[in-house]
């Protein structure tokens, strides 16, 4: 039996999409049927015969309009399992030892939802049709209880809620709980399938269910190196019992434990490779340890094998390979876009909210004293006060949108070609002398360019300046590029005050406040060299990196920091240069060191 081949336990009473009615069968119209009537009809209509006597459930050799009643509804509760044909056949597929019990059990859930409704006769079939599907939930439960299938499927379905989410701990300490990326549940989901696939193949025991929840439980939360602690310290302890090796008795010896270590592995899944041999069977071990002559190669070759052990679960690998994966689609993503797409259609820009536009309004000072300075001063806060910006971020936001990137991958860059093209463009202006007056403090001066051309030139700055900016960030992914440098890390200290530079001050005060405001860039450069590694294939080295940006800071300092000129102060120093231009010394100088040390690195490994 392939399938779920229906309920004929009562009959039908349908001929050609008519339902028989009572009065089809009673002939003589005396208000019954007889055992006559009854058959010659059904062998008329040519409908399959039920027995006389389920029908006649009083026994007087007729059957009234009650009986008929009963076995209508009866027809129908049949006809409403039948209707369920494709879904329990589905259900059973691959599995029809059970059809037999689920066809007796529904059944018998007719006769005796029948024997006990006290409800009105007529309604009892949709009663009936309301309370099926519970029961065959009920019904199919009983009868696949046992089946390694459903077992496994149930267990499954606990566990894909247990790894659906992870725990965090924030940096305030708290721990939050997340949900993870659909593709990362995806294949955590895989992983416990065919885990859980592999184990049911395999078991031989009577608590299946019990049995494979601890085991795929272990599976996903134990990491290898857990998994095999007792293993481990066994190996070990055994080890440090024969003390010095030899290559007779010892080595015999130390090939039996490294067996019994093995087989743990084994048993407990862990894949491991011994001597280029990979582990996967007890004849893989075998194989192995034939190529151990001497017992130091084994204890040196599992020494390496303990040592390789993963200390994360596979849970935790699963998530952070899949940030990995993620990070690095997000990362060819954004590298794919070329600089000239961040580049903002002038013509969009609403220049009926910026003030002075219209008229090209200038700007005016009087006194000759630092009167170009003031004069750009001014224009430099009018185009921050104006709505500029933002309508230049909006652009850009809106085509990442469009991308599928997020505005906070460019944030940092957007603010540095932001304020580099504000410099630029304020530092373009030109001014001339209104009057002569003789007096100084009557003199006045005026800007050539007014707020209109100081807009048209700051949009045109921006768009060459942002779209050198990302080419170079992206020209290769194996170069280190320090367009999104965060400057303002040194703009406060750590109790949020605005953090200066001394400008000028003995030797040791001015050092230490130049060494305060440089090291604030440390984590950023740090950054840096390990997203340069990884794309060059260079293992990262902390005492490396330490030596080479602390170098850059000895560096910064020869360029920044001078002796004062005058001769009274000859024993006072100075910090000359901005905040940028400090940093920018420190992060080339890096850059350039740390880039000749990864080359050499990478020649080195050829």
């Amino acid at each position: 039996m392939s399938g779920f081949t229906g309920i004929n336990q009562f009959g039908s009473l349908t001929v050609n999409g008519q339902k028989l009615t009572f009065d089809d069968f009673d002939k003589d119209k005396n208000g019954e049927i007889t055992q006559e009537e009854y058959t010659n009809l059904l062998k008329e209509v040519k409908l399959d015969a039920v027995e006389f006597s389920s029908v006649d459930k009083d026994g007087d050799k007729a059957i009234s309009e009650d009986e008929f009643a009963v076995w209508e509804q009866k027809t129908q509760m049949q006809d409403a399992v039948n209707e369920m044909k494709s879904q329990i056949s589905r259900d059973f597929s691959g599995k029809p030892q059970y059809l037999t019990e689920v066809t007796n059990a529904l059944k018998d859930f007719i006769d005796g939802f029948a024997l006990t409704y006290t409800g009105d006769v007529s309604g009892m079939a949709d009663a009936f049709k309301a309370a099926l599907p519970a029961k065959y939930a009920e019904i199919k439960g009983n009868a696949l209880k046992d089946d390694p299938e459903t077992v496994k499927s149930n267990v499954l379905e606990e566990m894909f809620k247990n790894v659906k989410t992870t725990t965090t701990t924030k940096a305030d300490g708290t721990r939050a709980t997340e949900e993870l990326p659909s593709a990362t549940y995806k294949a955590l989901k895989t992983s416990l399938e065919n885990e859980a696939n592999a184990f049911v193949k395999n078991y031989k025991g009577d608590n299946l269910q019990g049995d494979l929840q601890a085991h795929l439980q272990e599976f996903m939360n134990t990491s290898d190196s857990a998994k095999l602690e007792a293993a481990t310290r066994d190996f070990q302890k055994a080890v440090e019992s024969l003390g010095e090796l030899d290559n007779s008795g010892d080595l015999k010896a130390l090939k039996e434990y490294v067996t019994d270590f093995l087989t743990a592995a084994l048993e407990k899944n862990v894949t491991v490779k011994l001597g280029g041999t990979t582990i996967k069977s007890t004849a893989a071990i075998a194989t192995a340890l034939k190529k151990f002559n001497d017992s130091d190669a084994l204890k040196a070759a599992m020494d390496d094998v303990i040592a390789g052990l993963s200390t994360v679960s596979k849970k935790e690998q699963i998530i952070t390979d899949k940030k990995a994966e993620a990070e690095a689609a997000a990362e060819k993503k954004f590298t794919s876009i070329k600089g000239s797409e961040y580049q903002v259609n002038a013509g969009l820009i609403d220049k009926s909210g910026i003030p002075g536009y219209a008229n090209d309004q200038k700007f005016t000072t009087k006194g000759k004293s630092g009167h170009d300075g003031n004069l750009k001063s001014q224009a430099r806060e009018a185009l921050n006060n104006s709505n500029l910006k933002a309508q230049l971020k909006q652009q850009i936001v809106a085509m990442l949108q469009k991308q599928g990137v997020p505005f906070e991958k460019v944030e940092t860059l957007f603010e540095n070609v932001y304020n580099d093209s504000l410099n630029q463009t304020v530092g373009e202006m030109t001014s001339h002398k209104t009057n002569h007056a003789l007096l100084n403090k009557k003199k006045k001066y005026e800007s050539d360019q007014g707020m209109k051309t100081l807009v048209d030139n700051m949009i045109n700055n921006f768009n060459t300046n942002i779209a050198k900016a990302i080419d170079d960030m992206n020209a290769s992914a194996t170069d280190m590029d320090l367009q999104d440098i965060d400057y303002t890390v040194a703009e406060k200290d750590e109790n949020g005050e605005a953090l200066t530079l001394n400008r000028f001050g003995k030797k040791e005060e001015v050092q230490t406040s130049l060494n305060t405001m440089l090291e604030r860039f440390k984590s950023q450069a740090m950054k840096k060299a390990m997203a340069m590694c990884v794309a060059n294939n260079v293992e990262f080295n902390n005492d490396v990196f330490s030596i080479i940006f602390n170098n850059a800071k000895v560096a910064a300092e020869a360029v920044h920091v001078e002796d004062m000129n005058f001769i009274f102060t000859k024993n006072l120093k100075c910090i000359n240069g901005s905040t940028k231009d400090i940093a920018n010394t420190l992060l080339l100088d890096f850059k350039t060191n740390y880039t000749a040390w990864v080359d050499s690195e990478k020649v080195a490994k050829k």
